[in-house]
């Protein structure tokens, strides 16, 4: 029963994520569940890999087929961050380990930013009410961004996160509460709100933005 609600919750607090990704297959007939070789088609150790996919643009999952819990995958190059402990790891490696009944490898690929949802008892909801955007690892010079659909698969909320040098500015567009959280990063040296930026504090190793509704902040490393 632990096992189940714990997955359960966990797919319904991904719904937007989830849901954004099932609206753009239906627009342009890429597979939500992803062969490893169609997301990384030059890393040739994805080539023959079929114990592990990637669910959407930016999920990596590794299900575990063995009675031993022991799980073995493979993660491209680049910076990963397991989603459900927020542990980074190195790319271009494989790893095996030990799972627990209450874990899986679940891996987010930098440079993507995961829609979380507010609630996690019901797969239908309003996915931008209380929303929180997790941005990964956004390098110099690069711009990332994610919306929120609504229930007709019109866009309901979204991001931008820029990052030039130490500085990074994330833009919100959105009538309802919501947050922004820069996974893994330093504390910064000031941050600027812009309208409806409501506070923001260091969680972890994690920026959180609070945002009352559509607008922006700049953040200085």
């Amino acid at each position: 029963m632990d096992v189940v609600r714990f997955f359960a919750q966990l797919k319904c607090s991904l719904m937007p994520y989830l849901y954004r990704n099932a609206v753009e297959t239906s627009r342009t007939g890429i597979p939500m569940v992803r062969s490893m070789v169609l997301e990384f088609t030059e890393d040739k150790n994805c080539a023959y890999l079929a114990n592990q996919y990637m669910l959407g643009d930016g999920l990596l999952v590794a299900p575990i087929f063995n009675e031993d819990s022991m799980a073995e995958y493979y993660l491209p190059e680049g910076t990963w961050t397991n989603y459900l402990t927020g542990e980074e790891r190195e790319g271009g490696k494989w790893y095996r380990e030990k799972q627990g009944y209450l874990s899986i490898p679940l891996y987010v690929k930098e440079g993507s930013i995961v829609a979380e949802g507010a609630h996690n008892e019901n797969a239908v909801y309003d996915y931008a009410d209380g929303v929180t955007f997790r941005v990964y690892r956004v390098k110099d010079g690069q711009e990332l961004s994610a919306v929120v659909y609504d229930g007709e698969a019109r866009e309901a909320a979204s991001v931008k996160v820029q990052r030039t040098g130490d500085t990074c500015k994330v833009i919100v567009t959105n009538d309802r509460p919501c947050t922004v959280r820069l996974m893994n990063v330093t504390e910064p040296a000031s941050v600027a709100g812009g309208t409806f930026m409501k506070e923001y504090h260091m969680n972890n190793k994690d920026l959180v933005l609070t945002f009352e509704g559509s607008g922006e902040a700049v953040v200085k490393f």
